[in-house]
């Protein structure tokens, strides 16, 4: 006779633990972020790392760029200085210099501003355009006798001058090219880290829906797995039931269906595993901590990608429409133009110059007046040259801007090569798994209409329970194929879109 009392203990150890069990489930299910593929990619695109730090170098490289052509604005310069001096002279002797028995003090007081304009020209014209102005007193006292006044004043005494000079190199120098040099680099630069942030935008997607995918994937596996055991579990029981009570089965089919359930709970244990292990790298591309990547959970079905692009056209466009390309080809630019400047230094420095000037002095003194008479007028001009005795480092400077200029020609057309190779294995890859696809599709509705026959049979009694766990078997495998099918054909599709420059257009609306 059964005990109440035990009975009751049963019920409550068996309680107890299911509803703690229930408990964590729902904690999971609170816990757990739902993320669709566009969210994923939105996501990436605000908080990873890698993309902050292009979106960075694009803006440092546009500074850059800024900062050169204001580099080519004029130069206003200016400034004003004062000065004192006081001098002393000795007396001079009869028939020699100064006053016999004269000593003399001189002070001088002067103030003087100068202002001029300076530009240069995108072929190399240095030009200044400046102005001048000043004023000057000064007072001289003797100790001795002397015929002039114990203090003479002179001043103040004004000046004014007015200028233009110009510089135009003829070798070293000259021309667009070697001014404009450091301008195009950093708008290459420039060009370069807009090309690289797409690049790495476009990657970042990539990244971002390949381990979401992966997600995708081991969370339906880990479905597939699970329901498996489920199956297993019954199977396990119904052959326990006919074996122990109705007597119609075999311990056989008990060992079966139990050892078939072991081996589907441990493939459960390593799915489960590697759905954490691709929910922290999902994580990780979105910039968040493995503590919080382990709660993601991929939600969206598989989009419909549409009719496959014509690889032919692909590779003819590539040019155009690559990212990585397009980098490329403004390091070749400013490769370039680095050997254009070294081309240019090798040259001997000859120069030609002029300054011609006008200027006026007058004072207000009626004894020492200087007004009345015209401007004085200035002009200075001559040929400057400058070689280097030896051979210098310039020549082989220029030589090695020439093999850096071949090397970044032969990068950038070692680039177009595999980049058409990679394009044409791509479109080829996704041809077969579109076609994996079909055919894992086709073999797992088949495989599971025979699982489903098997069970029935296995109910009746007219099968074994080694066909029904073969079946099963080969109905968890079709369908973890199929699925792995559908992953790959996409991530393919991306890696195509990615190579091509065409998958930042996909989620043009997200980024």
């Amino acid at each position: 006779m059964s005990n109440p009392g035990l009975r009751a203990h049963r019920r409550r150890t068996i309680i107890v633990p299911a509803l703690g069990l229930c408990v964590a489930s729902f904690a999971g299910v609170a816990q757990a972020e739902a993320l669709s593929a566009e969210g994923a990619v939105s996501r990436a695109a605000r908080e990873n790392p890698s993309l902050r730090a292009a979106l960075l170098d694009a803006a440092a490289a546009q500074h850059a760029a800024r900062a050169e052509k204001g580099a080519r604005d004029p130069n206003l310069v200016a400034s004003v200085q004062g000065e004192h001096s006081e001098n002393i002279s000795r007396p001079g002797l009869s028939g020699g210099q100064g006053i016999d028995g004269a000593a003399s003090r001189s002070i001088g007081n002067s103030i003087d501003a100068n202002a001029a304009l300076r530009y240069t020209t995108d072929i190399g014209t240095e030009l200044e355009l400046g102005t001048a102005a000043g004023t000057s007193w000064n007072r001289t006292t003797w100790s001795g006798a002397s015929p002039l006044p114990e203090n003479l004043q002179i001043g103040p005494t004004y000046t004014a001058q007015a200028y233009l000079s110009a510089r135009q190199p003829l070798l070293r120098g000259a021309g667009r090219d070697s001014q404009l040099a450091p301008l195009r680099q950093a708008e290459s630069a420039a060009r370069a880290a807009e090309s690289r942030r797409e690049l790495d935008a476009s990657q970042t997607a990539l990244d971002v829906l390949s381990a979401y995918w992966e997600l995708w994937y081991a969370d339906r596996a880990v479905l597939v797995q699970e329901q498996a055991l489920g199956v297993a579990q019954r199977l396990s029981s119904d052959a326990k039931l006919r074996a122990n009570t109705l007597g119609t089965g075999s311990e056989v089919d008990v060992l079966q269906f139990s050892t078939s359930a072991a081996s589907i709970a441990d493939a459960l244990s390593q799915a489960r595993a590697a759905r954490t292990t691709r929910a922290i790298e999902l994580g990780r591309v979105l910039g968040l901590a493995p503590a919080q990547s382990a709660a993601l959970e991929a939600v969206s079905d598989p989009p419909e990608l549409g009719p496959a692009p014509a690889i032919d056209g692909l590779t003819r466009e590539l040019r155009a429409t690559s990212p990585e390309l397009a980098a490329l080809r403004s390091d070749l630019e400013r490769a370039q133009s680095r050997a254009a400047v070294a081309r240019d230094a090798d040259r001997p420095r000859v120069d030609l110059f002029a300054t011609a000037s006008v200027g006026t002095l007058w004072d207000d003194s009626a004894d020492f007046s200087l007004s009345g008479g015209r401007p004085t007028y200035g002009v200075v001009g001559g040929v400057e040259l400058e070689l280097p005795l030896g051979s210098g480092r310039y020549s082989e400077d220029a030589a090695r801007a020439r093999a850096e200029l071949a090397a970044a020609e032969a990068r950038y057309q070692a680039e177009v090569d595999a980049l058409s190779a990679s394009v044409s294995s791509l479109g080829v890859n996704l041809d077969a798994a579109r076609e994996q696809v079909e055919l894992t599709t086709q073999t797992a509705a088949t495989a599971g209409k025979l699982a489903e026959a098997e069970r029935q049979r296995a109910l009746l009694g007219t099968t074994t329970s080694q066909n029904v766990v073969t079946a099963e078997q080969t109905l968890r495998e079709a369908e973890l194929r199929r699925l792995r099918a559908l992953v790959s054909q996409l991530s393919t599709r991306f890696e195509l879109e990615h190579s091509t420059g065409k998958l930042l257009d996909r989620f043009a609306a997200v980024l």
